[in-house]
């Protein structure tokens, strides 16, 4: 099993895309496209893609203004479910499972929604769906200067010192204080190639995006699967989340005790053993 993505390739347009593509996959199985989180890229699912791509066609793609695709001037939550629809169009080409994490997460919600046809299963992991309040411009301030310095040792001061969306597995609550899939050294990787304008545009808020998730919550038609940490601990989908996601009409919510936001990053295993079921039964 190979322990990383395969060579990036690039689907033209505005903005560029990259994109990581296994090919292969068992015959009858769908397609399973991975989205990430802000301030990421695909390298996030390094730890997942490899056990999909066993028996599953996976394809991973940057979202716009992260990792190898091009910048752009809209960062609004629109925008980047159009560039999930570009992907499911031109690259998979066939009703495929998205798995999306965090924002990745709601651009395949609202995806999902607008083109049914197209999607077979969602796996949302710990979906904020308080994505359109703006971020609080300070907490991001040094990372954002740390980006645009485009000095390795400054970037590198920034992120150690960010703060996580959620605590590690001993407590940690910095990148700095990691070690392994998320220490600092490693995801500095994800920061370098962000655009600082995401960080703006985050900033400022997306109103609109609420009546999209809404909007998306009332169309989607196809199973989906929630998985969530516990709030207290940073999870993003808190009981009037639930209540809401709840609303779809095959929904399944699953949490994952003494995990807060990151997951698929912190406990891999934990992951596979809950999304494996719900792909096999699509």
């Amino acid at each position: 099993m190979p322990k990383r993505l395969p060579r990036a390739r690039t689907l033209k347009g505005e903005p560029k895309l990259a994109h990581y593509d296994s090919g292969g996959g068992a015959p009858g199985e769908p397609p399973i496209v991975l989205l990430h989180q802000s301030l990421a890229r695909s390298e996030d699912w390094e730890n997942i893609f490899p056990r999909l791509a066993t028996r599953y066609r996976a394809i991973a793609y940057d979202a716009r203004g992260h990792g190898k695709s091009g910048r752009a001037a809209d960062y609004s939550l629109r925008a980047f479910a159009d560039d999930t629809l570009r992907i499911l169009r031109e690259i998979a080409k066939e009703p495929s499972v998205l798995i999306g994490h965090s924002l990745g997460a709601l651009a395949a919600l609202v995806a999902a929604g607008d083109a049914p046809e197209l999607v077979r299963g969602l796996v949302l992991e710990d979906p904020a769906l308080g994505y359109p309040k703006p971020w609080i411009a300070a907490e991001y301030a040094p990372l954002r200067e740390g980006i645009a310095a485009q000095d390795p040792a400054v970037l590198l001061k920034a992120v150690s010192k960010q703060r996580l969306p959620s605590p590690g597995p001993r407590g940690e609550r910095t990148y700095g204080e990691l070690r392994g899939f998320y220490a600092a050294e490693r995801v500095v990787t994800y920061f370098r190639d962000v655009d600082p304008a995401f960080i703006d545009a985050r900033a400022a808020g997306d109103e609109p995006a609420a009546v999209l998730i809404s909007d998306a919550i009332a169309k989607v038609r196809a199973p989906v699967l929630v998985l969530a940490g516990e709030p207290r601990l940073g999870g993003a989908v808190d009981d009037p989340s639930e209540w809401r996601l709840k609303k779809l009409p095959d929904v399944t919510v699953k949490r994952f005790p003494g995990s807060g936001h990151l997951l698929h990053g912190f406990r891999p295993e934990q992951f596979i053993e809950n999304i494996e079921p719900f792909l096999r039964k699509l």
